[in-house]
């Protein structure tokens, strides 16, 4: 498989959030309309971009679907399948000055990504995110999120204390400028790693 670069020119005043998914119809219309309500700061707007890895539980023509319907989604081809070859494929394909990185199964504030563009221009900073806010349904799905918010299970970790803002070691689901992604490459394909890894 080739592996894709950042090829095109960046567009200001545009954010492209990428999102990798691979078998999520049950999440895939909350994940599109938690990330179509985003307010944007005035002058901002979005392309959506979906890297589908061959799902065959419906999640590729629920997104056709939408993406019929709003032209800022846009269904990218993830014919390796997993995580990173899905970031990489959105990350070639975006336009925007800055990239945020969503996930299928969260659902964001709607003033999330305007927050992550004021910060990016107020700080000077490559990378950032807000708090990671574990929410769970069920017994079972809220005592692992409790886990998730615990101090004592995940240690001190800044990035989960939503008083926090500053340097912190990991940011769950950035938002980068774009010179950045470039600067430090694209994802790690090899196999058996992830985007974590």
């Amino acid at each position: 498989m080739t592996t894709p670069t950042i090829n095109s020119p960046a567009l200001p005043g545009l954010l492209s959030v990428i999102a990798p998914c691979r078998n999520e119809a049950a999440f895939i219309d909350a994940f599109c309309d938690s990330v179509l309500r985003q307010r944007l700061p005035a002058g901002w707007d979005m392309e959506v971009l979906i890297a589908d890895g061959l799902s065959d539980d419906g999640t590729r023509e629920r997104l056709q679907a939408r993406c019929a319907a709003d032209a800022r989604l846009v269904l990218v081809d993830n014919p390796g399948r997993i995580v990173s070859t899905g970031l990489n494929a959105c990350i070639a394909r975006a336009r925007g000055a800055m990239i945020a990185r969503l996930d299928i199964h969260t659902v964001f504030a709607p003033d999330y990504l305007a927050r992550c563009i004021e910060a990016l221009e107020r700080s000077g900073a490559d990378n950032v995110g807000g708090p990671w806010v574990a929410q769970g349904t069920g017994p079972m799905g809220a005592a692992i999120a409790a886990a998730f918010q615990c101090r004592w299970v995940v240690g001190g970790a800044r990035s989960r204390d939503r008083g926090y803002e500053g340097e912190v070691d990991t940011v769950y689901l950035g938002c980068w400028r774009r010179e950045a992604v470039a600067r430090f490459g694209l994802v790690e394909e090899a196999p058996g790693r992830d985007q974590d890894g």
